[in-house]
């Protein structure tokens, strides 16, 4: 099978390329990071061939239409600004690496299948529980760009007839290896491992944290990306959110030591919702199985292991 993954050099994408089945052939879109081909060497990815391309130009994109011959099997689009508070002070760059990039991929390529990774944030604003049938009016710019991407995702199926079928996913976060430093469960391990014992948390520390361990999420993404002829939107989620003060008692179980913590201020970002969309399981027989405390251990065991 001949598959795109985009954004292939980010935190998803290093951990999709490793778990991903090697008889596929897997073009590996990248823009930024130099180190891919690297990257796929290292860890004896033969399957892989890294490709640099700048979505946002559209000519670079009909290059890579032709790079891989126009047309592919299937594609695990994950190409994106992942920090979504940037989006409120870069509104148009954040639409730009969003939707407009997605836009561009779709003018060029023949898709087979399509998943696209989107994310929970489109239920911004709304409290309790949710699912793809909630009506949704996000006011983050993050969250406004991905619910259009979503939209152009079906209009590129169901009028141009140039996606063939697709899968929308509403994905609520992962943690683990190669994860940007700013995310807390990285940020806070390494401040932990080098001798800080207090940590201060914005807010009462109880906004909670629906996200899973990485393998988790990609195994779920592999398995979407080889439904070809069902479309659909899907929620994806651990189902057993954490709040932010057990993220730092997990971290000190793991490594052994006390950690204070102490609250200030208020939390940025208070999450209200918690998704019941169950589609994940039974369309797609997905189910996070690494429980909060493993995957914490686990993460701590990579960092250490200098892979990082």
């Amino acid at each position: 099978m001949r598959v795109v993954v985009t954004g292939a050099s980010g935190f998803i994408g290093r951990n999709v390329l490793l778990r991903a089945p090697r008889s596929w052939q897997i073009a590996a879109v990248f823009n930024r990071t130099d180190n891919l081909n690297a990257f796929a060497a290292a860890h004896g990815l033969t399957n892989v061939e890294a490709i640099r391309c700048d979505l946002l130009d559209p000519a670079a994109a009909a290059g890579l239409s032709d790079r891989i011959g126009g047309r592919t099997d299937a594609v695990l689009y994950l190409a994106a600004n992942g920090d979504p508070a940037v989006s409120v002070e870069r509104p148009r760059w954040d639409l730009d690496s969003n939707t407009v990039a997605l836009v561009n991929f779709l003018e060029h390529v023949r898709v087979g299948h399509m998943v696209y990774v989107s994310s929970g944030a489109v239920y911004d604003g709304l409290a309790g529980a949710v699912s793809p049938s909630a009506a949704v009016a996000p006011h983050l710019p993050y969250a406004i760009a991905k619910l259009a991407s979503e939209h152009y995702v079906r209009f590129f199926a169901e009028r141009r007839k140039t996606v063939d079928s697709y899968v929308n996913v509403r994905f609520f976060g992962a943690y683990g290896p190669f994860e940007p430093a700013r995310k807390i469960t990285t940020k806070w391990m390494r401040a932990v491992m080098a001798g800080e014992r207090e940590l201060t948390l914005r807010g009462d520390g109880e906004n909670l944290i629906d996200f899973m361990y990485v393998d988790d999420a990609v195994d779920g993404f592999l398995t979407a990306t080889k439904a070809a002829g069902i479309s659909a939107t899907v929620d994806f989620a651990s189902g057993a959110p954490v709040s932010v003060n057990e993220v730092v008692r997990a971290m000190g179980q793991a490594l052994g030591v006390e950690i204070a913590v102490r609250h200030a201020g208020c939390s940025e970002e208070y999450i209200k919702f918690h998704t019941i969309d169950c589609s994940m399981r039974e369309r797609f027989g997905v189910q996070p199985t690494i429980p909060f405390s493993d995957g914490v251990a686990r993460l701590h065991r990579f960092l250490t292991s200098g892979a990082a």
